[in-house]
């Protein structure tokens, strides 16, 4: 018998430094630091049973010597109070103001604290993201210069691959201790990349090294073996074999969703330095196909969203290609609108602190409904009734 399928949303939680010593906390730009219970009522009532929710990790451990649970206390009550079950992110793109970025070496000592006092804390808790999309995490921070540390080095982006991926072992290690029936939604982008130019050896190798690197942060948390070229490579950038020893050793899979995070754009061409959406791209079912065989795991959707005018296009191809899995056979048990109300600054991957309204959400800020909102309460009902997705 298959497992029930759930219909989820999210509320927006990334909260990475930028240039300037800046901090993005979409918490509070999009103002649920204040209207938590308001949101939570329109989840509610929109029909949808989980919610991924993210801990201000920033907020609670900024002092490593005396966490402050003040404002999640408030959070976790409500959510408490109401029929949701809350899919906890721990760590969602930003650190304490103390620490340099991912790539400090005092980050998974802090975080282990940080997790195993939240576990201990809201023991009710079952469903976890230890680390939302660790690859993204450490890419955009370490690699691309976006965010926090704001390097642009392969050494530092592998230094921040191992302490991410490190933080994901030790919190599913930390909450299998403390919950044997503990679920982890892993999510990552969902991505696939092919060469601009199938004749020319630079953009073959180029495609290739980074289809075998949107796996790594899978691997390793789940404590698989790295293909030899990317061992290689990690090897050369500082992650050696002692580390890739560990992380067989200590990651695991068990209790595992592998959670795709598919958007407009995450499959790309590229040449040998760049890269570009791919014109004509496979789709969702075809790229999460590609993760499952991988992995032989549980799959969800776990997070999408477009503007608001391509919103329901969007949502209609991607929910039925889901479908498709589904009736396939492939165990797809869930899908996410991400996030519930509109975001801030996503449109510059929050790297200009512009103010501006992104209208990706089911609700906008002043928390009035958009068109989404109508087709996807009715899947999500439907589901609570069916327990299975159907086409739309």
């Amino acid at each position: 018998m298959k497992p029930p399928f759930v219909v989820a949303t999210g509320i927006e939680c990334s909260a990475p430094v930028i240039a300037g010593g800046l901090r993005r906390d979409e918490l509070r730009l999009t103002s649920h630091w204040d209207r938590v219970e308001e949101d939570l009522d329109l989840v509610v009532a929109l029909g949808i049973t989980h919610l991924r929710y993210g801990i201000p990790f920033h907020v609670v451990a900024a002092d490593a010597a005396e966490l402050d649970w003040a404002w999640t206390d408030r959070a976790m009550a409500a959510i408490r109070e109401r029929p949701i079950e809350p899919i906890v992110d721990l760590v969602h793109f930003g650190v304490p103001d103390d620490l340099t970025g991912f790539g400090d070496p005092r980050l998974p000592d802090r975080f282990v604290t940080y997790a195993t006092a939240f576990t201990d804390r809201y023991p009710w808790v079952r469903w976890y993201t230890p680390v939302n999309e660790p690859l993204i995490t450490a890419l955009l921070s370490a690699k691309r210069g976006w965010w926090n540390e704001r390097a642009t080095d392969d050494r530092s982006f592998v230094r921040a691959l191992d302490n991410v991926a490190t933080c994901a072992v030790e919190g599913m290690r930390i909450l299998r201790e403390r919950r044997t029936d503990a679920v982890f939604l892993q999510s990552e982008a969902c991505e696939a990349f092919a060469p601009l130019d199938a004749s020319d050896p630079t953009h073959v190798a180029h495609a290739a090294h980074l289809n075998a690197l949107r796996f790594i942060a899978f691997d390793l948390s789940y404590g698989r073996p790295v293909d030899a070229r990317s061992a290689g490579w990690l090897d050369t950038n500082g992650l050696g074999r002692d580390r890739l020893d560990w992380f067989e050793s200590n990651g695991s899979d068990a209790g595992a969703i592998v959670g795709l995070d598919y958007y407009p754009g995450n499959e790309r061409l590229v040449d040998g330095e760049r890269e570009t959406p791919a014109p004509e791209p496979r789709g969702f079912a075809a790229v999460a196909r590609e993760y499952h065989e991988r992995y032989g795991l549980p799959i969800w959707l776990a997070e999408t969203n477009t503007t608001d005018d391509r919103a329901i296009a969007w949502f209609t191809e991607l929910w039925n290609d889901t479908v498709r899995l589904y009736d396939d056979g492939v165990p797809v048990e869930g899908f996410c609108w991400y996030s519930l109300t509109d975001q801030v600054d996503w449109d510059t991957a929050l790297r200009e602190p512009n103010d501006r309204a992104n209208p990706l959400g089911l609700v906008d800020l002043d928390r009035r409904r958009r068109r989404l909102a109508e087709p996807y309460e009715a899947v999500a009902r439907a589901v609570l009734r069916d327990a299975t997705p159907s086409p739309i």
